[in-house]
């Protein structure tokens, strides 16, 4: 008996192909969305351990300096007079594979007498072979994984061509090491004598790498004298992964947006099975078959679906993760980790992932309607009206329903503090909305019914679309949760756009930049300043500082007596926050440092100085989209005296109001004729740069949001056009008592029109309180960002559209059927 009822329910799933087709291709989407994103999230995180990884290798600790660098001499009395023998020096820095196809590598200088101890991929006697005698005696010489050569095209004996601090140096491939694991990904090797050459660091080393006990570290860094101190060697590879962190769940959560509506469309799929085998079930129930027998039917079907959707959908995210991975990587370079080189890398848990969602999900989808399929009694199963009644008890039970899971959302929201709590939180209220759909069905129903008095073609379009709620409530719960997200993230995004180009607006107060590969100076600084038709010149510098808890950026800013930072201070006011600023030992952080650190104005910030600590006041915290870490900005009279360091990383330069830019713009560029690489930018190149970066990060939340309403898409064209298919006996009756075949197509579009209708128009206000919790709930637990909320009528007006085009384009072929129906044919079975 169950081998036949399994025959059975195959065999309805082969008459209705084009059903069952899309039901599979929304699984599969949502299969693929998740490994996509999984998948590109994995890379990312493997491609920044293993650039962290590969120049620190085993290191315990490191010895590091000011923004001069080390004193390579101390290395020299570490090893003789302190008896070290587990150190090593290193000198590194970015460099980018100029011509062709550009790469951003790591140029890294080691001495390898000294490497054997620490592991990493490239650097020992035992790896480099035969190439270490040209290492040593060349200072154009590097050596590069075998991973990494394929990825540069290059072998032994090759020229490599590098952009370093603005110009372009060849250097000879004297060696390609055997790297079977790809450990030295984005990683070029070279002699520390060549490296200090290339990266114009004669005599200075960026740390010394150390492997000792923390007992021994400490005593080791009371010796060491002013300006140098020890850190532990995984603070800064921490701080990278976990300020990366935060945009990775935001990816998640955002492929998580399409599973939901998938599981919706495999929900409402199995929902239709059930209603259109309702006869068949009510008759097999009358010949004795077991409820266990006719749920293990159903749950087969599902899994049937899930198991083909699943397959197709690991293929396509394979596919699609080739092309995400590019996208998360450029916002890692952009925003985190400058030198993140790095591929797509396969993960067993991503396609874990991927089964999970697909099977899983496909079967927990299926209960519901298999087990209501199996308790139906058999009387009951043949009744189209029972049916209907229990869906409008169940839409009625639903909307109570929903507002306590939406009410039970917002008090997560609200009485938690973390980030994975909020998305929590995000989803209850999606939930929610979702249970309301249909109770929202029914409140337009009983709305428009009194104004189709008189209009019988209106009030079949208005009766169509209600009286099917058993079939209409899921499709317009999945539409309107899909199209919801479209406008929540298109609104986010907006509205952190213009946010971010007020703050560039107010930040890029200078006409020109003026920044040079090599670190500029006063003197540069002053006669820039002289000239005429410049007003004022402004001075900064950039400094990472290392910590016990990883990096910390500095910004000195050098102003004149009579100007201030032209920032936007968001607490306390601006006039408070400037006048504590001017004391000797205060400083304004930005929203996101204040956040990670759990600042506030008057509170104290203790840097390290050398191998002495500092205790700054907190004067002020300002809005600041540079970078999700943040940064701390002090005068630059402040900055000299801790650190000093007298270079300059930028000159902003303030043109008076007659000067004429285009004349200006050639005579400071004139005065730098003798600085190696220096570029004057116009703010407004500054200004367009940015904004090109801003959109290559929501690159990858674009197609993704687009992505979950492609499911929706999907989902809403099956679920209308199997409604539809399933009424051709009701429209060869219209037919038979005169309704044209034009008026029969208006009637089946104006009923799915209405539909999507709805779905969209319940969508808004589920859009517009997603977007809000986005703006202010998300983002700022994600980076400590705050901004503005931009409500534009274009993303709301792009999500109706949307809804209300699915659910038109569901009614094509139906419509097409039932225009050159046989009417006799079509009502042989009532």
């Amino acid at each position: 008996m169950n081998r036949l009822i399994g025959r059975i329910g195959r065999a309805d799933l082969r008459r209705h192909p084009l059903q069952t087709g899309l039901a599979m291709l929304g699984v599969a989407i949502a299969v693929a969305v998740v490994v996509a994103v999984d998948l590109a999230n994995h890379s990312a995180r493997e491609a920044m351990r293993v650039s962290l990884e590969s120049v620190t290798g085993s290191a315990t600790h490191q010895i590091v300096a000011g923004p001069a660098g080390v004193d390579e001499r101390l290395y020299t009395r570490l090893r003789t007079e302190q008896g070290l023998r587990r150190a090593a020096p290193v000198v590194q820095g970015g460099v980018v594979r100029a011509g062709g196809t550009e790469r951003s590598l790591t140029l890294l200088g080691v001495d390898a007498f000294a490497e054997a101890p620490f592991q990493r991929p490239l650097g020992s006697t035992i790896s480099m072979g035969n190439a270490f005698n040209a290492l040593l005696l060349r200072d154009d010489a590097v050596a590069v994984g075998s991973g990494e050569a394929a990825r540069l095209g290059v072998s032994a004996g090759d020229t490599l061509t590098l952009r370093v601090e603005g110009g372009r140096r060849p250097v000879t491939v004297v060696s390609v090491v055997d790297d079977p694991k790809d450990q030295a990904r984005g990683l070029l090797l070279t002699d520390i004598a060549a490296a200090q050459t290339l990266l114009d660091q004669i005599g200075r080393l960026d740390r010394i790498d150390l492997i000792l006990s923390d007992a021994r570290a400490e005593a080791l860094g009371e010796t060491l004298g002013e300006g140098v101190r020890i850190v532990p060697a995984a603070a800064s590879a921490q701080s990278v992964l976990q300020m990366s962190r935060a945009f990775q769940i935001n990816l998640t959560a955002l492929s998580l947006l399409a599973v939901v509506v998938g599981a919706f469309l495999v929900f409402n799929t199995l929902s239709f099975l059930g209603v259109r085998r309702r006869a068949t079930i009510g008759i097999l129930r009358a010949m004795g078959v077991q409820r266990r027998e006719v749920m293990g039917q159903m749950i087969g079907d599902a899994l049937l679906i899930g198991v083909v959707g699943t397959v197709v959908g690991l293929g396509l995210g394979f596919a699609l993760a080739h092309g995400l991975v590019g996208l998360v990587l450029q916002t890692v370079n952009d925003v985190y980790f400058e030198r993140a080189a790095g591929d797509l890398v396969l993960s067993p848990w991503s396609l874990a992932a991927g089964l999970l969602v697909g099977l899983v999900g496909s079967i927990a989808a299926a209960l519901a309607p298999a087990r209501d399929a199996a308790s139906t009694p058999p009387r009951a199963a043949l009744s189209r009206a029972d049916l209907e009644q229990r869906a409008r008890q169940l839409a009625r039970r639903g909307g109570w329903a929903g507002g306590g899971v939406l009410a039970a959302g917002a008090l997560v929201i609200i009485l938690s503090d973390g980030l994975v709590p909020a998305f929590v939180g995000l989803f209850a209220l999606i939930l929610g909305a979702a249970f309301l759909a249909p109770a929202i069905i029914l409140g337009v129903g009983a709305l428009l019914r009194p104004l189709m008095r008189g209009r019988p073609v209106g009030g079949l379009i208005v009766e169509g679309a209600v009286a099917s709620l058993s079939r209409t409530g899921v499709a317009v719960a999945a539409l309107s949760v899909a199209v919801a997200a479209v406008i929540g993230v298109a609104v986010m995004i907006a509205s952190f756009r213009v946010s971010v180009i007020e703050w560039l607006e107010g930040s890029l107060a200078a006409d020109f930049y003026v920044s040079a590969p090599a670190a500029l100076d006063d003197a540069q600084a002053d006669r820039l300043a002289g000239m005429a038709g410049v007003d004022f010149v402004s001075r900064s510098q950039w400094y990472d500082l290392a910590t016990d808890d990883g990096p910390v950026t500095i910004w000195a800013l050098g102003l004149p007596a009579d100007q201030s930072p032209q920032i936007d201070i968001r607490r306390p006011g601006a006039e408070t926050a400037l006048a504590a600023f001017e004391a000797d030992q205060a400083v304004l952080v930005s929203e996101p440092f204040a956040a990670r650190r759990s600042l506030e104005p008057g509170d104290t910030l203790t840097l390290p100085v050398g191998s002495d600590r500092a205790s700054l006041a907190v004067a002020g915290v300002y809005r600041d989209y540079a970078s999700p870490t943040g940064a701390v900005l002090m005068r630059r009279g402040l900055y000299r005296a801790l650190y000093d360091d007298a270079g300059l990383a930028g000159i902003g330069v303030h043109a008076s109001d007659d000067a004429d830019r285009e004349d200006l713009i050639g005579r400071l560029e004139a005065g730098l004729a003798g600085v190696p690489g220096a570029r004057v930018t116009d703010n407004a190149a500054v200004f367009e740069q940015s904004l090109r970066i801003f959109d290559r990060t929501f690159a990858i939340t674009e197609v993704l949001r687009w992505l979950a309403g492609l499911v929706a898409f999907v989902g809403v064209i099956s679920a209308l056009m199997a409604l539809q298919l399933d009424r051709l006996r009701e429209f060869a009756v219209l037919r038979a008592i005169g309704l044209g075949r034009t008026g029969l197509a208006g009637l089946i579009g104006g009923q799915s029109g209405l539909l999507g209708l709805i779905a969209g128009l319940w969508a808004i206000p589920l859009g517009v309180t997603l977007a809000a919790l986005l703006v202010f709930v998300i983002n700022r637990r994600a980076y400590g960002w705050t901004m503005g909320f931009e409500l534009q009528a274009g993303p709301i007006i792009e999500g109706v559209m949307l809804a209300v085009i699915a659910a038109l384009l569901a009614t094509l072929y139906p419509a097409w059927r039932a225009t050159r129906l046989r009417i006799a044919a079509a009502l042989k079975g009532e």
